[in-house]
């Protein structure tokens, strides 16, 4: 009901929008602006000059700007997690960050987004986990997707497991167009990513990537892998999920 009545709030002129999301226990400043867009959350922080664009879909648990944080338009935010943004932190416009329902996905998910930095304009992220993005860091250009899942399938027959986790992007990070990276990954401070580049294992040392053709690396037999991997033991998971 707290999220319909918000919804509702949220389509009003940004004044008077702020001042009933106000009285319905929203913590959100009057310096604060809020676009015409769907909004179903639980709970809004939003400090001075912070601010949500035009037409975005935003479905979703809490929702915590710090000062001139912002989302921009066309934006589709769907799922059970929470957006924790530092001062200056943003989303662009027209990019897509879901997560599947509790029962196929576990536990507690946020994307946190340190101070100045940016995802840009339509890009894709997975939250089956945790995306946490460092200061002054970028997701840049356009077409890039972060994954915080995958399936290994067994060599034979319907065996298969997920495997999640956690992506960490951490202080002065450019990612170019067109990057893919997958579960699991750090990619530690001071480092650039090239364009059209996947980043299958986490990046330690500082200075810039770039991808390279395709090629054969091991046979990965799935009982061997599950050996690696921690088993996630959660109730009515719909698939067998292990963690990296």
């Amino acid at each position: 009901m707290r999220k319909l009545l918000t919804a509702l709030i949220c389509i009003l002129p940004s004044k008077l929008a702020l001042f009933f999301l106000k009285m319905i226990g929203h913590n959100v400043s009057y310096k604060a602006k809020i676009g015409f867009s769907l909004i179903f959350v639980d709970k809004i922080i939003m400090s001075d000059e912070a601010r949500i664009g035009h037409f975005n879909f935003i479905k979703i648990n809490n929702l915590k700007f710090k000062p001139k944080a912002y989302i921009g338009h066309l934006n589709i935010l769907k799922g059970p997690f929470d957006l924790n943004f530092d001062k200056q932190g943003a989303i662009g416009n027209s990019n897509k960050i879901t997560r599947a329902p509790l029962g196929v996905t576990y536990g507690l998910s946020q994307l946190k987004m340190g101070e100045l930095s940016k995802i840009t304009a339509n890009h894709r992220v997975d939250l089956t986990r945790s995306v946490f993005v460092g200061d002054f860091s970028t997701i840049a250009g356009s077409s890039s997707q972060i994954w915080t899942h995958g399936y290994l399938h067994a060599s034979s027959g319907k065996g298969r497991i997920r495997i999640d986790g956690e992506v960490h992007i951490k202080n002065n990070v450019y990612i170019g167009s067109n990057c893919v990276i997958n579960a699991g990954i750090s990619i530690n401070s001071a480092i650039t990513v090239g364009s059209n580049s996947t980043v299958p294992k986490s990046l330690l040392k500082r200075g810039m990537y770039v991808g390279q053709g395709l090629r054969y690396l091991e046979k990965k037999d799935l009982e061997d892998v599950k050996k690696q991997l921690k088993k996630i033991d959660k109730p009515n998971l719909i698939d067998s999920v292990y963690e990296k």
